[in-house]
């Protein structure tokens, strides 16, 4: 376990990473995976939205019952109406909607589980949303939804957990059209190495 571990490494080593790098790249493959896990569960939100370039987006919604246990996670305000205008960003959107992060051992396991250019591929993909701002966590009283997102939830809607404790939504913006999405993990890798092969390389 410990060669392997130790093999591991020296291959994201070699891609010009250090350790410290190598475990954050971990962790954003595993954050990326829990996305595509997620996805199914997810519906269209904005249809004309962009990304932080200006890039034409569609953003897709996860929602998820905002439990005590998830609040926990941020600094949310006790009143609802202040809980409405604050939001979540990046990585910490993920961890507060439950992704979970792991520690040093946790993570290098997830790695060998997944192996060294997986890792790099998916972390390369979860790097492309974190700096183009497209993952965003908010918070919503159900009386508060925009009606076509209402009418989307549905189940999520009807349950008792829900109507007490309010809905974390979190907002995933792709550069896709509405009428191109798939809601699977698939359709996800191609949608997003497809805008991050015409994206301009880094000077240098």
């Amino acid at each position: 376990m410990i060669f392997r571990t130790l093999s591991l490494l020296r291959s994201l080593q070699g891609a010009h990473h250090t350790a410290q790098d190598a475990r954050a790249r971990i962790q954003q493959a595993c954050d990326y995976r829990w996305l595509k896990g997620q996805l199914a569960h997810g519906m269209i939100g904005a249809r004309e939205a962009r990304l932080n370039d200006g890039t034409p987006a569609v953003s897709v919604v996860l929602p998820f019952v905002a439990t005590p246990e998830r609040r926990r996670g941020g600094r949310w305000p006790e009143d609802p109406a202040e809980r409405e205008d604050c939001f979540v960003e990046g990585t910490h959107a993920c961890r507060a909607a439950g992704a979970p992060g792991y520690r040093t051992l946790e993570s290098l396991s997830q790695g060998l589980a997944q192996g060294g250019m997986a890792i790099l591929k998916d972390a390369a993909r979860f790097q492309y949303l974190i700096e183009r701002e497209a993952l965003r966590l908010t918070w919503r009283r159900l009386e508060s939804l925009a009606p076509d997102l209402a009418r989307q939830l549905g189940r999520h809607l009807t349950t008792r957990d829900s109507e007490r404790h309010g809905l974390f939504l979190l907002e995933i913006r792709l550069p896709a059209a509405a009428s191109d999405v798939a809601l699977n993990g698939d359709w996800l890798d191609r949608c997003l190495d497809r805008y991050r092969r015409i994206l301009p390389k880094p000077a240098g």
